[in-house]
C-alpha cells in the first residue's frame, strides 16, 4: 500500500504544479476563454482529488488516521470529507468567488488560501504514507498539515459565504431602491397628469391590485374632474374600453344607470379588440394560456356589478367569447379566459 500511495502522491504533486500555475499564473479568465479556464481548473483538480483519494485510502488501510479518533473505516472518511471540503474552497477562491468588495488584507489571505492548502495536503499526506519520515517528529508535527489543510477549506468557504451574504444583501437593498424610485415616480406621474386632458391615463392606478396610495391618489385626481362619470362613459365607446373596465371593475360609482347600456357597448368594443389582436398571434409565444385574462375577468367583474339596470350582457359577453375562437395559424393552447368565458355563459 505504501508503494502504490507513494506512486499516486507522485502523480498528485505534478499535477498541483499544474492547479497552482492555474490559480496563480497569468490566465485570461473572462469569456470562453473563462468557460476553459475554469473547466482546465476543474478537471485537474478532479485528478487531484482522485489520486489524493487513494493516497488517503493507503493511509487509512495502513492505521494512519488512527489519531482521528472515529472507529474505523469511519476515520478514512471524515479525513476524505475534510479533504474534499478543503479542494471546494481552493476551487471556488480559485474563480474569485466572494473576493469582490473583500478588504486588501482579506484579499491577501484569501489569495494565499490554495496554496497553503494544497501544499498542507501533500506534506500531510507524505509524512502519514511514509513513517520513517515522521518518526522523528513530534505528533503535532504531522497531524498539523492535515488539521491546516482542513482548515483552509472551511475558512474559504466561511469567507464565501459572508461575501455572499453581503453582496446579497446590496443587491436586495439596491432592488427595494429602486422600487422605491419607481413608486415615487409613479406617485409623481398621477400628481402630473392633467385630468382634463388625460384621465384615461389614470384608470390603470386604480385597479384592487394597485398599492394603496397610489390607488387613493389615482381616486381623488379623476374624481376632481366634474364630469368623471361622463368622461369614463365616453371612453366606453372606444378603443379605451379596457382602461375603464379596469376601473369599474374595482370601483363605484354614483350614477349605476349612467353606464348601463355604455358597458354593453365597451364589451363588444373589447370583444373586437380580443379577435384583432388574436389575429396578429404568430404562435405560442404571442397566445399563451394566461392571455386575454386580464381584461375578461375585468370585463366580467364590471357586468356583475352592474346586473339588473335593464340591459342584458349576455349576448354581449358571448361576442367576446366567440372572439376567443378566431382562427390562428397554430394550434390555439387552452386559454384560461375561454374556461371563464365559459363558466359565466353556463352561469348565466
Amino acid at each position: 500500500m505504501t508503494v502504490i500511495g507513494n506512486l499516486f502522491l507522485g502523480i498528485a504533486a505534478l499535477v498541483s504544479i499544474l492547479i497552482l500555475n492555474l490559480v496563480y499564473g497569468v490566465h485570461n479568465r473572462g469569456g470562453d476563454a473563462g468557460v476553459g479556464y475554469a473547466w482546465s481548473l476543474l478537471l485537474s483538480l478532479l485528478v487531484f482529488i482522485v489520486c489524493m483519494g487513494i493516497v488517503a485510502l493507503s493511509i487509512g488501510a495502513k492505521g494512519g488516521y488512527a489519531w482521528v479518533g472515529a472507529p474505523g473505516t469511519a476515520r478514512t472518511m471524515w479525513v476524505l470529507g475534510g479533504f474534499a471540503l478543503s479542494m471546494l474552497g481552493v476551487f471556488a477562491v480559485s474563480m474569485g468567488e466572494g473576493m469582490g468588495g473583500a478588504p486588501r488584507f482579506l484579499y491577501h489571505v484569501m489569495k494565499a488560501a490554495p496554496l497553503a492548502a494544497i501544499l498542507s495536503v501533500l506534506a500531510g499526506a507524505l509524512l502519514l504514507l511514509n513513517e520513517p519520515l515522521r518518526s522523528t517528529l513530534p505528533p503535532l508535527a504531522w497531524r498539523l498539515p492535515t488539521f491546516i489543510a482542513i482548515g483552509v477549506g472551511v475558512m474559504a468557504l466561511g469567507f464565501i459565504m459572508v461575501a455572499k451574504a453581503r453582496v446579497n444583501a446590496d443587491i436586495a437593498k439596491a432592488a427595494a431602491e429602486s422600487h422605491d424610485s419607481f413608486h415615487q415616480g409613479q406617485l409623481d406621474n398621477i400628481d402630473a397628469t392633467d385630468v382634463m386632458k388625460n384621465m384615461v391615463f389614470l384608470l390603470v392606478y386604480t385597479d384592487a391590485n394597485q398599492k394603496n396610495d397610489l390607488r387613493k391618489k389615482a381616486l381623488a385626481k379623476i374624481k376632481s374632474r366634474p364630469d368623471w362619470q361622463e368622461e369614463l362613459v365616453r371612453r366606453l365607446q372606444n378603443d379605451w374600453a379596457p382602461e375603464v373596465f379596469t376601473f369599474l371593475a374595482s370601483n363605484d360609482v354614483d350614477d349605476k344607470a349612467l353606464f348601463a347600456e355604455p358597458i354593453r357597448q365597451g364589451v363588444l368594443i373589447q370583444a373586437r379588440l380580443v379577435r384583432e389582436n388574436m389575429r396578429k398571434c404568430r404562435d405560442k409565444y404571442d397566445l399563451y394560456q394566461g392571455r386575454f385574462t386580464w381584461e375578461v375577468e375585468r370585463v366580467l367583474r364590471t357586468v356583475d356589478k352592474f346586473q339588473g339596470l335593464g340591459v342584458d350582457y349576455r349576448p354581449a359577453v358571448q361576442e367576446l367569447r366567440n372572439a376567443l375562437d378566431e382562427p390562428v395559424s397554430f394550434e390555439i393552447p387552452k386559454l384560461t379566459a375561454v374556461r371563464v368565458l365559459d363558466k359565466w355563459l353556463k352561469k348565466h
